[in-house]
Formats: C-alpha cells, structure tokens, sequence
C-alpha cells in the first residue's frame, strides 16, 4: 500500500509462508516487528513508512486508519515490517521497478492482517477503499515544511522526492517532533 503508483497485487501466500520458514531470524524478526506500535506525528509521502533500522515503523498523521469501526494500522505495520525484511534478509523487492514481488508480498502480509481484523468476506475491498486514496493524496501533497523522521528509509522514493525528504528532515517542525521522540 505505500509504495507510489499504488500497487495493490498480492503477493503469493505460499511463498510468504516458505520464506518464514526457510529462514528464522526473518520469522523470528517479524513476529517481533508485527508488534511495533507506529509513530503518528510525522508526514509520510507514501501514507507509510519504516525506520532504516526496521525498528520504527512510521504513519503518516494524516492517514486515517480505522475502517468499519475497527483499527487497522497494524495491517499497516505489517506491510512495512514485511517490505524491510524482506529487503534485509533476502535482498527482495531492492528496485521497485524491476522487483515489485518484495512490495507484493508486503500487500499479502498487509491483506492477511486486514482479513483477521476486518472478518468479513469483502475486507480487502472495503480496506482499500478507505485507505488507497489516502494515500494518494498523500503521494501528491507537497513536503513543505512538514514533519518528516530523521531515520525514514528512503525506499522507495525517487531521487527528487529523496531531495525533498532530507531538506525537510532538517527542518524546525522536522526536529521539533524528533525531539519528543
């Protein structure tokens, strides 16, 4: 979900649980990053983002996450947490461009968490249409002199978008709430 140019296919579920299993330190990492609690005082050009550590997983504050009365950042958490690792422990999904499978099985682990939350038939839908335009018009707001995190992962942005980010870092507002971090 927070990759630009909203890419909304899902990742085989197979191939999320074989990785898991092929590797402990990844399942073992991710169970640990699924219980991350985000940080929502920052603005996140793609609605979310993660640490360069994987140990912060970042909302924007102006995405609005509860859907059917039910709160789901946590699918959000997922998504982040699933793209880092898999970047970190198999070097998947490293260029957007030429490997979306990393994003894709981010979108699986996403949609898999929606489903448990949501218990409906028409979850991932109903999910989507609250969320995905959100975070389009997240995509399109200008930088400016909002909040952005000293440590956010400059995937999957683009050079111009990555300028934007780390002038803003240094920004008052930017430092203002780091500080309180």
């Amino acid at each position: 979900m927070s990759a630009g140019d909203i890419d909304d296919r899902l990742g085989d579920a197979e191939e999320l649980a074989r990785l898991r299993a092929t590797d402990h330190h990844f399942s073992m990492w991710l169970q640990a990053a699924y219980q991350l609690h985000p940080i929502r005082t920052f603005f996140i050009p793609y609605g979310a983002g993660i640490s360069e550590d994987g140990n912060h997983v970042y909302i924007s504050y102006d995405i609005q996450t509860i859907v059917d009365g039910i709160e789901c950042e946590s699918a959000l958490v997922r998504h982040e947490a699933t793209e880092w690792g898999l970047r970190h422990f198999f070097g998947i999904g490293e260029d957007y461009e030429s490997d979306p499978s990393g994003h894709r099985l981010a979108n699986r682990a996403e949609h898999d968490r929606v489903v448990q939350l949501l218990v409906r038939e028409d979850a991932w839908d109903i999910y989507t249409e609250i969320i995905d335009p959100q975070v389009i018009l997240a995509e399109r707001t200008d930088i400016g002199e909002k909040p952005v995190p000293k440590d956010l992962a400059m995937y999957p942005y683009d050079e111009n978008l990555q300028n934007k980010l780390i002038e803003a870092q240094l920004n008052d507002r930017s430092n203002e709430e780091w500080s309180k971090l």
